[in-house]
């Protein structure tokens, strides 16, 4: 699949109350690419706006347009095949403005805690604890 790994997820600044017994976040199922080749976690800067998301901090970052000055928002994410509730800082990246298919990027940071198996050809992504 030409999209890379990808993986639901829900976002926002905090929860409104547990639906099923699960975080009910404002924005649900968005698109988090999962990249291997990103040192930490990013979201698309419009989407961290239209969400209030607080900004805690700011700084140089650099990628493949080099360096440039971001500023990092804290965010609570759910990921449901995970059944886990993420609460941490994300930089804002330029996602959707340049026309990216993904409104989050979950990196290493991320995924230092999982296992990842992706299928290529299908474009399958698991994730697991183990």
């Amino acid at each position: 699949m030409e999209l890379g790994p990808t993986v639901w997820v829900d976002i926002g600044t905090k929860s409104r109350g547990v639906a099923g017994g699960l975080p009910d976040l404002a924005e649900k199922r968005i698109r988090a690419l999962i990249d291997t080749g990103a040192g930490g976690d990013c979201i698309d800067d419009e989407l961290a706006k239209r969400l209030g998301l607080p900004i805690t901090d700011e700084g140089e970052i650099s990628g493949v347009v080099g360096r440039h000055c971001a500023v990092v928002y804290t965010a609570r994410v759910y990921v449901p095949s995970l059944d886990r509730l993420l609460f941490q800082p994300f930089t804002g990246v330029k996602l959707h403005q340049g026309g990216q298919w993904h409104r989050l990027i979950l990196g290493r940071t991320f995924l230092r805690q999982y296992r990842l198996t992706y299928d290529g050809a299908s474009g399958g992504v698991e994730l697991s604890t183990d």
